[in-house]
């Protein structure tokens, strides 16, 4: 990978009176003094990174795209990264940060890419901003799986009643702090254990940030309750209005992450069979890939593979 810090430009993009981070990784060979390669001639990918991610765990697709003369932008989301922090985070909130971003840096329509809560902004937007919307990748970003009596509405209530609390008592309280950045670096690897040991040492160095005399991890915790009263029907009911074509990419080994995250005596993680065709056949225009060796984190577990996947479709199945 190029230098990061020759490679990547940084802009301040406003969105309802929260500061957005957003990086840019120019075409290579995009020369700004032509009037034969300008901006507004350029495609251009805007990378959506998942919840308690950052926008630099996407760079080496970002780079790959940037060689093949694709300007990329990646915006930090609020309460993530130099992004700042907010007392709001609904997934509208993040629908308008992503509209914003756009309309302020790009001429649109643009190819959008989403990792999962990344991918729950990226599907909503498109439903709602087809204009702006040339077509979509989807990695790890059709919820998660479906669980027995996830219908039942007093099950509902009582988890819904769950992460509000659990939101106020979030609120405004600091992480533990950890000791290095190595012991953050220690962390991600063990909890990603097929990421290279290098990149975990490259992207635990965006994830931690110094206040005081203490390292903290850098994002909101409050940024969890995004997907309050989030549910499978409202996702479908958006995915049938997408018209721009849509790539879908899944983790085979995805079941280990959602087995921690959805911690349950009687739940292995796994999805039903078939479950995640189902819910890709909602889209209008799709194709479905699944990488064979990696979980949630995909771009951690086989970036190149996911980077291939994305090159196909977006230079064989959109019309740049």
């Amino acid at each position: 990978m190029l230098s990061e810090k020759n490679l990547v430009t940084h802009h301040g993009v406003m969105s309802n009176g929260v500061r957005l981070n957003v990086l840019e990784v120019q075409a290579q060979g995009l020369d700004t003094k032509s009037t034969k390669a300008s901006p507004e001639s350029t495609p251009t990918l805007v990378m959506l990174h998942g919840l308690r991610d950052s926008a630099w765990s996407l760079m080496p697709i970002a780079e790959a795209f940037s060689q093949s003369n694709v300007r990329v932008v990646l915006p930090e989301l609020r309460g993530h990264g130099a992004s700042e922090h907010s007392d709001a985070y609904s997934i509208n909130d993040y629908i308008l940060d992503l509209h914003e971003v756009i309309t302020a840096l790009t001429q649109g329509p643009v190819i959008i890419f989403g990792h999962s809560l990344g991918g729950h902004i990226v599907s909503k937007f498109a439903a709602l901003f087809p204009e702006l919307t040339k077509a979509i990748v989807l990695v790890e970003g059709l919820g998660p799986p479906k669980r027995t009596g996830e219908n039942d509405i007093e099950q509902q209530m009582q988890s819904l009643r769950f992460m509000l609390l659990n939101r106020l008592k979030k609120k405004d309280r600091p992480s533990r702090p950890l000791k290095s950045k190595e012991e953050a670096a220690a962390k991600l690897l063990h909890n990603n254990p097929r990421m290279q040991a290098q990149e975990a040492t490259r992207i635990a160095s965006h994830l931690v940030k110094e206040a005081g005399h203490e390292l903290h991890w850098v994002f909101d915790s409050r940024a969890n309750s995004v997907f309050v009263g989030v549910n499978l029907q409202t996702n479908t009911n958006f995915w049938r209005q997408i018209k721009a074509p849509v790539c879908v990419v899944s983790g085979r080994l995805s079941y280990e992450y959602w087995h921690k995250e959805m911690a349950s005596a009687d739940f292995d993680g796994h999805f039903a069979d078939q479950e995640l065709e189902e819910r890709a056949s909602a889209f209008a225009i799709h194709e479905h890939h699944w990488l064979e060796q990696s979980g949630h984190m995909a771009h951690y577990d086989e970036p190149e593979a996911l980077t291939q996947i994305c090159k196909n479709f977006i230079f064989n199945g959109v019309n740049l």
